[in-house]
């Protein structure tokens, strides 16, 4: 049990990417249901390459999220933009990700 667990009061799935497959898409090596906390809020993000981007969303949650990996909200799949963890200042023990997906 985390720092922040009894904040995260929404679930996502969350599809761990590794690369493309030959067609091009997506190649979905985990599948996961995820506690979060989830904001719907159109905004600008940079991506990890500093390119700006618009953001459909984020969500925080205390589990493992990277570039490129997929988010699930009722029925509908966002790319994770960019991952920015927060560390709470009495421990570095547990970590928040704020996750920015579109």
């Amino acid at each position: 049990m985390g720092y922040y667990t009894n904040l995260l009061k929404d679930t996502a799935v969350l599809k761990t990417v590794n690369g493309t497959d030959k067609d091009g898409r997506p190649n979905i090596i985990a599948l996961d249901e995820i506690d979060c906390k989830i904001e719907m809020k159109h905004s600008i993000t940079t991506s990890p390459t500093g390119e700006e981007l618009s953001s459909a969303g984020r969500l925080y949650t205390e589990s493992t999220v990277k570039t490129g990996d997929i988010i699930e909200l009722k029925n509908k799949a966002y790319k994770v933009l960019n991952v920015n963890p927060y560390y709470p200042i009495d421990s570095s023990l547990f970590v928040i990700n704020e996750v920015n997906f579109g």
